[in-house]
């Protein structure tokens, strides 16, 4: 489905939007940031012939090798040629992971199962609880604290009502998790699930799912995307309502 792999480069070109980055293309499409970490350069989508693979693959090496910045190359259903994954590790790429691709009609999400904990879900506004958002994140991802990013979150992403938006779980006023949605595309993306370690197997992943959708829901948006890397979750995405669609493979380049 083409609008997993839409909004999932809305969402990855929001970090060079962020951090005052450039962007390229539009074939292939990527950009840079001058971060040193991988997740922050990367290309989203790249539609090459047999005969343009290697020429397209060092048009975006070359730039990044003279800068030292490591890389992400999603590879999503809308990148072609199909087997382009196995060129990029012949370039010296590795692949970090494969992630499934799922989606599903807002108006058909399922309720989840009871909780053993009373949550309630609330969107982000100010910097105060941004930090907080943030911490979890950190914790749960080992992202390393960059003062530039998160100024450049604070002032792109709050009291906004289109982008990028962040939701934080609170368990008797305490925040244990977090979620973010990406409206772009059409669809509302969701991304940016973590949960304290002290309080999961609980159902609040779940929890947090349905009622950061409930949100896009109330707005407008039918179409709720996200991707999974953890096969031992997608029975707890189906449940929900959520069928795949198509397969994201995640490389990485490090200089």
């Amino acid at each position: 489905m083409n609008v997993i792999d839409a909004n999932m480069i809305e969402k990855s070109l929001c970090f060079p939007r962020l951090l005052g980055g450039e962007i390229h293309g539009p074939n292939p499409l990527w950009f840079t940031t001058g971060a040193a970490l991988p997740d922050n350069n990367g290309i989203v989508r790249a539609l090459f012939s047999p005969q343009e693979i290697d020429n397209g693959i060092e048009s975006v090496l070359e730039p990044c090798r003279a800068r030292s910045l490591p890389l992400t190359w999603w590879v999503g259903p809308t990148s072609t040629p199909t087997d382009l994954g196995r060129h990029l590790q012949m370039r010296g790429f590795t692949l970090s992971r494969d992630m499934t691709g799922m989606a599903m009609d807002l108006a058909e999400l399922h309720p989840p199962a009871s909780s053993a904990f009373e949550l309630t879900v609330e969107r982000v506004r100010d910097r105060q609880t941004l930090a907080r958002w943030y911490d979890v994140l950190r914790a749960c991802f080992s992202v390393p604290f960059s003062r530039i990013f998160f100024d450049a979150l604070a002032a792109t992403s709050l009291n906004t009502d289109e982008g990028w938006i962040h939701y934080v779980g609170r368990v008797n006023g305490e925040i244990v998790a977090i979620s973010s949605l990406i409206l772009g595309a059409g669809v509302a993306g969701f991304y940016n699930l973590a949960i304290l370690p002290r309080v999961r197997r609980r159902g609040i992943g779940a929890m947090m799912i349905v009622k950061t959708f409930y949100e896009a829901r109330d707005v407008g948006y039918q179409v709720g995307t996200l991707q999974v890397t953890r096969t031992d979750v997608l029975r707890m995405y189906r449940r929900l309502g959520f069928e795949a669609y198509c397969k994201i493979g995640v490389y990485r380049y490090s200089v």
